[in-house]
C-alpha cells in the first residue's frame, strides 16, 4: 500500500497579497470528485497524485496525499517530500464566490478583501507554498489559471512567477488579439501596437476637428434661422397693419396674431389672407345694376353663381371672386 503525507493545504492567515480565506466558506465538493494532485498548479501536466480525506480542522484544511510512484514526476517528488526537501502544498480553487470589505472580518496587515466563500478545485505539492505566493484561482470556463492585475477582484498569484508555458499562452493570447500569427517577432507585436496607439491618437484629433466643424456648421444654422425669423416677423407686422387697415381684423387683435405668427408663420399668413376686407363707404355707394350685382354676387354662393352662370362678372372683382373660390373649395385659385 502507497504511503500517504498529511499536508495543511490552507488556513486563514493574510497572504502575501494582502487578503485572506475563510475555512467556513470552503466547498470541498468539487475536490472530492476528482481529487488530483498536481505539482506547482501545472493543471496542464499530469497529476503527480491523489488527495484523500480532506477535512477541516479548526480554521485549518489538512488533506492526506498519495503519490503516484509509478509516474517519474510523482516519485521524484515524493522523494523531494519523503526526505524533508519540500514541506509545503497549496490548494487551488476557483475564482471568489463572495468577498467582503467588512472591518471586523480583515486582520493587521490586511489591505484587500475577505474571500467568504470559495471552492476547492485541485491540491499541489508546492516548494514554497501554503499562504505564500501559492493560492491559484482558475478560470470556469477554460479551466485555466488566472492571473489576476486588478486588486480590486484580488490577484492570486504572483505577477512575477511564471513558466514558459504560461508566457507562451500570454503572447500567443496578445498575438490573436493584434491578429498576428503566433510566432510574430516581439518587434512585429511592438509596431502592432504602436500603430493601435497611433489610430487611437488619429481618431482623437479627427474627433476634435469633427467637434469644431459641427459647431461652426451649427452656427451658421444658427444665423440663418435668426435672420429668417427676423425676416418672418418684419413681413408679419407688414401684413397685420395691412388687416388692421383694411378692416379686416381690429386693432385689438394685433398682438394676438403676433403671437400666431410666431407660433406658425406659414399657417397664420394664410387665415390672414382668406379674410375678405370690410367695404368701404365708397364699395357701398354704388348706383344702378352695379350696385345690384355687387350685393347679389356676394350673398350667393359659388354654385348658384355657376348654376346663372354669372363667373365672368364674379371675376371681375378679384377679391370676392378669391373669396368665393375658397368657400367652395377649402383653396384659393391658382
Amino acid at each position: 500500500m502507497s504511503k500517504t503525507y498529511t499536508f495543511v493545504v490552507h488556513d486563514e492567515t493574510v497572504n502575501t497579497h494582502g487578503f485572506r480565506m475563510l475555512t467556513a466558506g470552503a466547498n470541498l465538493e468539487e475536490f472530492n470528485k476528482n481529487p488530483v494532485v498536481l505539482y506547482n498548479h501545472d493543471d496542464w501536466d499530469f497529476p503527480i497524485g491523489r488527495g484523500e480525506h480532506m477535512r477541516v480542522e479548526g480554521s485549518r484544511i489538512l488533506v492526506d496525499i498519495v503519490f503516484d510512484d509509478e509516474d517519474e514526476k510523482g516519485a521524484k517528488v515524493q522523494g523531494k517530500v519523503e526526505r524533508g526537501f519540500i514541506r509545503m502544498a497549496s490548494i487551488g480553487a476557483w475564482p471568489p464566490e463572495e468577498v467582503s470589505n467588512d472591518p471586523s472580518l480583515k486582520l493587521p496587515g490586511q489591505e484587500l478583501p475577505t474571500v467568504t466563500k470559495w471552492t476547492v478545485r485541485e491540491v499541489s505539492i508546492c516548494p514554497i507554498g501554503s499562504n505564500h505566493n501559492a493560492l491559484c484561482f482558475y478560470d470556469r470556463e477554460s479551466k485555466k489559471p488566472i492571473d489576476l492585475t486588478d486588486v480590486s477582484i484580488i490577484k492570486l498569484m504572483d505577477s512575477k512567477q511564471s513558466t514558459n508555458h504560461k508566457t507562451e499562452k500570454k503572447m500567443s493570447y496578445l498575438t490573436g488579439l493584434l491578429k498576428l500569427s503566433d510566432s510574430a517577432s516581439e518587434t512585429a507585436i511592438q509596431e502592432a501596437v504602436q500603430g493601435l496607439i497611433k489610430n487611437r491618437d488619429d481618431l482623437q484629433v479627427e474627433n476634435v476637428q469633427l467637434k469644431a466643424s459641427n459647431q461652426t456648421l451649427q452656427g451658421k444654422v444658427d444665423g440663418f434661422e435668426r435672420a429668417q425669423k427676423e425676416e418672418q416677423k418684419a413681413e408679419a407686422i407688414k401684413l397685420v397693419d395691412a388687416a388692421v387697415k383694411d378692416g379686416r381684423i381690429d386693432a385689438a387683435g394685433k398682438e394676438s396674431w403676433m403671437e400666431d405668427f410666431v407660433e406658425n408663420f406659414e399657417r397664420s399668413k394664410v387665415r390672414l389672407s382668406s379674410i375678405s376686407a370690410r367695404s368701404t363707404i365708397a364699395d357701398k355707394i354704388k348706383t344702378g345694376e352695379e350696385a345690384k350685382g355687387v350685393i347679389a354676387l356676394r350673398d350667393m354662393s359659388f354654385d348658384e353663381i355657376l348654376k346663372q352662370d354669372k363667373l365672368k362678372e364674379l371675376k371681375k372683382d378679384k377679391e370676392l371672386y378669391r373669396e368665393k373660390f375658397y368657400q367652395a373649395y377649402d383653396k384659393y385659385p391658382e
